[in-house]
């Protein structure tokens, strides 16, 4: 099982019902796991927009507000709809994909003495 399926079949179990979103290659399984658990996905067209409708929902409907975004510049739009949802203290979960670590290319680094 993918950590992506565990995440999406979790929050599911939880009792996610609504996640909103902008889906990218970091974030496209975690979604589609959601999606798959019954979760339904509302797209929307910018991160910024996707966060305020999450943070509106979760005020309106006194459940936890859930957004996925793709990492980097994703979570960076996200930021704003963020803020006020932290401000305002609105439940909020922000699911965003952590960037690929960088490839090894060349030799392996020497390492240091004492085996560190």
């Amino acid at each position: 099982m993918r950590v992506a399926d565990a995440v999406g079949q979790g929050l599911a179990g939880l009792g996610a019902r609504t996640v909103f979103g902008v889906v990218g290659s970091g974030n496209f399984h975690v979604t589609n796991a959601l999606i798959a658990g019954g979760v339904r996905f509302v797209a929307a067209r910018h991160e910024a927009g996707a966060t305020v409708m999450a943070d509106a929902w979760a005020r309106t409907t006194g459940m936890t507000g859930m957004v996925t975004v793709h990492q980097g510049p994703g979570l960076t739009n996200a930021m704003t709809g963020i803020a006020e949802a932290a401000k305002s203290r609105t439940p909020l979960l922000v699911l965003a994909a952590e960037a690929p670590g960088p490839t090894r290319t060349g030799p392996t680094p020497p390492r240091l003495a004492g085996g560190r």
